[in-house]
């Protein structure tokens, strides 16, 4: 942001407000907008400037009022990063300048010195600019590293640190894959003991040549690998320039050959144990890249030939196998030449099918259903039912693991839901298992209502497609006092009547067409920006937003919530991200997650219609909360239901004993406030108070 928009904070030390206001006026006309605030009270500058973010202190030494020596003293605790400025009667003497200078003053000036005061405030901003810059660049360029060193961690990609010849790290993969139990032992064996002799010198070069600047010759190399055991496998090996600790090293990726696939033929189906699991991952590897990102669609099935074991029981071991045989022949004329067809297990394959979207998979699925069949009488028996059970799952964008993606391929062909965290819809079919549209647990249960939505799915993506949402912002006020100015951030759609639609008008359509992460993203994007203008400008707000299971269950929801903060310089302290409480018992593990991440950031957490299971203590105890927002009904006819209010005061002391803040909401009449008062609730938020706008109206 350029220095002419960005409004400079300062605390002047100085006993007169008239003296104040000609010191701000003479730094406004060196060409700086400029706020600030006064006192002589050396004792209140930590308060202030962490209240007001302050960005500069003027000390005036030649107020009488004024105490040089315990401002330079409460400057030198200050954890902030803010220069301070000495403006004397006489600049000029030497052992005052040295004085002031040595104990953390930036600079000092005369009082009549217009222009230099100018001059040494515009340095001082540029410098505080810059280093805040590289206190910022320095933090992202750690937490890359860190992500780095994560995604090395977590990759199935066998990685490998090498500093002349040895070991510096390996990931569990490169463990496995050399079969080393720990890193030490790795360590204290050269790269060259894990290849064979034959292809020393070929490695040698070929390590010589990717270190050079630019690399030279070619960028993989085909080996024969020695694990610690003394086999040998063939792989390929690929290397790079990195850092390690601040260390000059190669990165090494090995992959090793994946076995011959096995496709499905007549009779092949159970002859082997697992022949064609690594080639299928291997295949979803090679799509996915290290990055785990698919950049086109594809879908990955399992299909299981039901009823196997009734049909070998029924029909005998050698008439069995003819059968299954049949039904593997004619999968592989449907799917081979779709993609990559491999046989699992005895009775089950799966089918990696690139460039295939969730129209296609829907439509596959059915013709396999429909077309690999017994004959009628194949079997002899008519109660043995031995036709296919399909599942799959649709991947665009990033993707989990290959072993995830099978897994809930697999699930889905039982009938059950995809596991927590899977990003892909997941879609079973079999007339024992109707089709799930949805993977999160908002929308299966918005499912029954899918068709009726089509109009409402269409208009939330015009609205996105012609930035037609706006943010409105209701307050959350304050039962007990304090000063926080809080506001619930939500969202409406602007239709092309210029009618401002709700929220829960589109967020079932949002959800059922998996748009509902773009809305999130959407709102939060221009939440964090309003905040950092308000900040600005002086507004002590903080926003509490709203986040759905499709995004927080998104792996880099995070990351992208910190290149907001970073972009429109806001603090994560300043924002609340408030979750629903049915959604918890689905999701623990990625909300845990979820909410460790954020809280790294400072921000706070909040779970919304609180109350309504039976053991809200559990919910308390397994989370890290800052705010609970009450169920709206608590707030209908509270006045006159008892048992309500026995159960308000009881979740209100509940949060207290965690140190949780309460919120109720959908507050709509006077007699509730007293009672909620009465009983502890520390905030509230109703139409009755405020209805949400989509301006700020706050009072400066």
């Amino acid at each position: 942001m350029p220095a002419q928009a960005q409004t400079v904070v300062m605390l002047l030390m100085i006993a007169q407000e008239s003296e104040a206001e000609r010191l701000i006026t003479t730094v406004r006309d060196g060409g700086l907008p400029v706020r600030g605030t006064h006192t002589v009270h050396a004792e209140e500058i930590a308060e202030l400037v962490e209240q007001r973010a302050c960005d500069l202190i003027i000390c005036c030494a030649y107020d009488p009022a004024v105490h040089l020596n315990a401002v330079l003293a409460r400057h030198r605790e200050l954890a902030a990063d803010v220069p301070l400025i000495v403006i004397a009667d006489h600049a000029g003497e030497p052992q005052s300048v040295i004085r002031a200078m040595s104990n953390g003053a930036r600079d000092v000036t005369a009082r009549n010195d217009a222009e230099h005061l100018q001059l040494v405030v515009s340095r001082e901003l540029a410098d505080l600019r810059a280093r805040r810059q590289l206190q910022q660049l320095t933090a992202r360029l750690r937490q890359c590293e860190q992500r780095a060193r994560e995604l090395v961690e977590s990759s199935e990609e066998a990685v490998a640190f090498i500093q002349e010849g040895m070991h510096v790290h390996a990931n569990p993969a490169y463990l496995n894959l050399f079969r080393f139990p720990t890193v030490d032992d790795v360590q204290s064996a050269a790269l060259l003991d894990l290849i064979e002799a034959k292809d020393h010198a070929v490695v040698r070069n070929f390590l010589r040549n990717r270190q050079s600047v630019p690399p030279q010759g070619a960028a993989e190399l085909t080996i024969q690998g020695v694990r610690a055991d003394a086999s040998r496998f063939p792989a390929t090996l690929t290397a790079a320039l990195a850092e390690v600790d601040g260390e000059h090293c190669l990165r090494l990726i090995v992959r090793a050959a994946p076995p011959s696939a096995l496709v499905a033929e007549p009779g092949a189906a159970v002859r082997s144990a697992l022949p064609g699991y690594p080639v299928l991952v291997a295949a979803v590897d090679t799509l996915v890249g290290p990055e785990r990102r698919a950049p086109q669609p594809f879908t990955l099935f399992y299909i299981a030939i039901r009823g196997a074991p009734d049909l070998f029981r029924e029909a005998g071991l050698t008439r069995g196998l003819e059968l299954i045989g049949t039904l593997a022949a004619a999968l592989t004329r449907l799917c081979a030449a779709l993609g990559v067809l491999v046989n699992i297990s005895g009775d089950s394959y799966g089918l990696l099918a690139p460039g295939l979207d969730e129209i296609g998979a829907e439509g596959l699925a059915e013709r396999i259903r429909a077309q690999v069949r017994l004959p009628p009488s194949a079997s002899g028996k008519s109660d043995i039912e031995a036709n296919c059970d399909v599942g799959y799952v649709v991947v665009a964008g990033l993707s989990p693991a290959a072993a995830n993606l099978l897994d809930d391929a697999f699930r889905a062909s039982r009938g059950g839901a995809p596991a927590p965290g899977a990003p892909a819809p997941v879609r079973p079919v079999g007339p024992a298992t109707p089709t799930q549209k949805s993977t999160s647990l908002a929308a299966r249960t918005k499912q029954s209502t899918a068709d009726s939505d089509a109009a409402m799915i269409d208009m939330v993506k015009w609205a996105l497609a012609n930035d037609r949402f706006l943010l409105v912002y209701q307050p959350i006020i304050s039962l007990m006092g304090d000063n926080q100015e809080n506001y619930s951030v939500l969202m409406r759609l602007n239709d092309a009547s210029e009618n401002l639609i709700e929220a829960r008008e589109f967020i079932g359509a949002a959800i059922l067409s998996g748009l509902i992460e773009r809305l999130d993203k959407w709102a939060i994007r221009h939440a964090i920006k309003a905040l950092g203008e308000h900040r600005r400008a002086g507004h002590q707000l903080n926003f509490f937003i709203n986040l759905a299971e499709d995004s927080f269950r998104d792996p880099g929801i995070l990351i992208w919530i910190c290149d907001c903060l970073r972009e429109f310089d806001v603090r994560g302290n300043w924002l609340t991200f408030v979750f629903q409480e049915e959604l918890v018992d689905g999701n623990l593990g990625n909300l845990t997650r979820i909410v460790e991440s954020l809280k790294t950031i400072k921000c706070r957490i909040a779970i919304n219609r609180f109350g309504s299971t039976d053991h809200p203590q559990m919910l308390l105890q397994g989370l890290s909360l800052d705010f609970v927002l009450l169920l709206p009904e608590f707030a209908k006819g509270l006045a006159d239901d008892h048992n309500k209010q026995q159960r308000l005061v009881v979740l209100a002391n509940l949060a207290r004993e965690f140190n949780v803040k309460t919120v109720v909401t959908g507050v709509e009449d006077a007699r509730s406030l007293t009672i909620l008062w009465t009983a502890g609730v520390d905030y509230v938020q109703g139409n009755f108070l405020q209805r949400p706008s989509p301006t700020l109206d706050i009072s400066t």
